[in-house]
């Protein structure tokens, strides 16, 4: 059979390269082994937010003053619905493709050459090959017996105690979550701080709520080993053992790079991931690779974003990607968001200063406008509840070369979290509503 394109990987790369391609009329087939969806939806971004609005929603009722109430929490049931959940995602998704004609096809790709992929005894010819073979999660000798965020996500009842080898944003995404649900937990994190990489005035907010409810957070810490018997023990170096009922180890991710014939192509490879140039063509022309296979950062909505580069360009369109704003979301208590850079200067309103937090009774946290000396928005950080819902209006600043009055004169309703945007944004020019700057 013959193809425009063929791609290997049904995960958010791969079914968006697909049905985009498929909106443009070409013929496209699909190979996966496991799941469509892939990781985000089946066993990533979908079932976590899941367990963490459930978290949420036992933590408000039991933190939200005047309210007395006791929660019994069915997991058995929970997660029944959860599957089912995703099953109508991943089905609709699956529909989708189909609808647009694409060829899906359940098995394990094997590449042959730059037009030639083989799934058991068939073989499929196609002009273009995509590869959106994804990551998975990293692991370490001596910690074979910890759980990664597959396992953890499919438990059935709440574990007693929780140690959280890496304090990346997985383990403090889930680690807050089974805190609130009633687990006593300890991250384990070898870099100075939790949430390495992202700065520390937005992580302070999310350490001080961690700490304020119970969390237990060692920094400059390694784990030596990881020993099951009846329960855990975690041996740190220097000695200390720590021993609770359940280990999660997460320590980031690796791209899928191996076992479908990569090596037959002779692909250049950039350290662990898929060497691609801006139209996300590799070194072999008319191969492609998109989402985490190509680079970081790995993320499902960069994923999308590549794929649709990747199918403009199998289509004869002419696209390139551009990162410049880059949302980044970390769905910790409070959530954290930041897209763009910070440029040469900043204004912050304080989240205590939002009415609607205030009511929500959660006031730690800040928004952060960020830039430059013409008063071009240049990026932001946003640390509040739903945040992830408020940052793409500064991607949409930056990628628009708005200004920060722009953003401070438009009128955002009241009283809602996304007001601090606003405010945040009229401190740039020393006109926040609702907060004395220094000027």
């Amino acid at each position: 059979m013959s193809f425009d394109a063929i791609i290997i990987g049904a995960g958010p790369a791969g079914y968006a390269a697909a049905i985009r391609l498929g909106q443009k009329g070409k013929k496209v087939a699909m190979i996966e082994r496991d799941k469509i969806g892939g990781e985000c939806l089946n066993y990533g971004c979908i079932p976590s937010k899941a367990l963490i609005e459930l978290a949420n929603t036992v933590y408000s009722a039991n933190e939200t003053p005047g309210l007395k109430s006791t929660i019994d929490i069915d997991f058995k049931e929970w997660q029944k619905w959860k599957w089912d959940m995703i099953h109508k995602l991943t089905s609709g998704v699956e529909t989708l493709c189909r609808s647009y004609g694409v060829e899906i096809i359940h098995g394990d790709a094997m590449i042959v050459d730059a037009r030639t992929v083989s799934v058991g005894e068939n073989r499929y010819e196609g002009e273009n090959l995509v590869i959106a073979t994804g990551s998975s999660p990293v692991h370490f000798n001596g910690m074979e017996s910890a759980v990664s965020n597959r396992e953890i996500l499919d438990i059935e009842n709440v574990p007693k105690s929780l140690v959280i080898i890496g304090g990346g944003y997985i383990g403090i995404e889930i680690g807050t979550a089974l805190k609130k649900l009633g687990s006593e937990v300890t991250v384990v994190e070898m870099m100075d701080s939790i949430l390495p990489g992202v700065d520390r005035e937005l992580v302070a907010p999310v350490e001080r709520k961690l700490k304020a409810m119970g969390v237990e957070i060692l920094t400059s810490t390694k784990v030596s080993s990881v020993n099951k018997e009846k329960g855990y023990s975690v041996t740190l170096e220097g000695g200390k053992t720590l021993n609770c009922d359940l280990v999660l180890l997460t320590v980031g991710r690796t791209p899928n790079t191996q076992g479908f014939g990569l090596e037959n192509l002779g692909v250049e490879m950039d350290g662990r991931y898929v060497r691609t140039d801006e139209r996300k063509m590799t070194t072999v022309p008319g191969v492609y690779a998109i989402g985490d296979v190509s680079g970081e950062p790995m993320l499902a909505h960069k994923a999308y974003y590549d794929a649709e580069v990747a199918a403009s360009n199998i289509a004869g369109e002419d696209a390139v990607v551009e990162y410049q704003a880059m949302p980044f979301v970390i769905y910790s208590d409070p959530e954290i968001s930041y897209t763009g850079r910070k440029g040469k200067n900043q204004s912050m309103f304080p989240l205590a200063a939002n009415g609607r937090a205030l009511g929500m009774n959660s006031t730690i946290g800040s928004y952060r406008i960020y830039f430059d000396e013409s008063g071009i928005v240049t990026g932001a950080g946003i640390v509040a509840p739903h945040s992830s819902e408020m940052i793409s209006e500064i991607s949409l600043a930056v990628e628009g070369g708005l200004s920060a009055m722009d953003i401070g004169m438009t009128i955002h309703p009241h009283p809602t979290i996304s007001e601090g945007v606003r405010e945040a944004a009229e401190g740039a020019y020393g006109k926040p509503l609702h907060f004395k700057t220094g000027r």
